[in-house]
């Protein structure tokens, strides 16, 4: 592979969006840290809410160890053969970690004004958020599995402020890319 993409930002900030619009420019393979707890509820026959996505990752987290799940995501990166590959979700340092051991990598954060996330998760309806009230909005950020992500934001290569249009936000990640491919 030529190129790993690591994406980080809060809940609702626009991640898949950049990982949509990496894929269908670029043809970036989009990968997401919670596939393989999608996978593990798909098995159990339990919805993707976001709570149980974040009970799921921190108990995995804590019973087999920190690493477990960044140890299955990263064999399943090492078996593919796209050229471009853009990892949606990166929360932990440890992620990050893992990102920095490809040769030519990138990690871009991705943020807007919580009110404006909130809007976004609404509208997507996307884990059983299309009736979440504010304040359990905002309980859900400050869970354990979002803990870290201003943290892991601040060594991030890029910043990008997502609060224009589709348009702007396209143009941006554009400009960063440009010297990459």
């Amino acid at each position: 592979m030529e190129l790993v993409i690591g994406l980080v930002g809060k809940i609702g900030s626009g991640k898949t969006v950049v990982g949509d619009y990496l894929h269908r420019k670029y043809g970036a393979k989009q990968m997401r840290f919670s596939q393989v707890l999608m996978d593990i509820l798909n098995r159990l026959y339990l919805p993707h809410k976001r709570e149980y996505l974040q009970k799921l990752g921190h108990s995995l987290r804590v019973s087999l160890r920190e690493d477990v799940i960044v140890n299955a995501f990263s064999k399943d990166m090492e078996r593919d053969s796209s050229e471009i590959i853009v990892v949606d979700g990166i929360r932990y340092m440890n992620e990050v970690k893992m990102l920095r051991e490809f040769e030519d990598n990138l990690l871009i954060f991705v943020d807007a004004p919580a009110e404006l996330r909130y809007d976004r998760c609404r509208a997507r309806g996307e884990k059983g958020e299309d009736k979440i009230e504010f304040e359990e909005f905002l309980k859900a950020e400050a869970r354990e599995t979002e803990r870290y992500i201003d943290e892991v934001g601040k060594i991030a290569d890029y910043q990008i402020e997502n609060t224009k249009s589709l348009k702007e936000l396209y143009k941006e990640i554009d400009r960063i890319l440009k010297n990459r491919l």
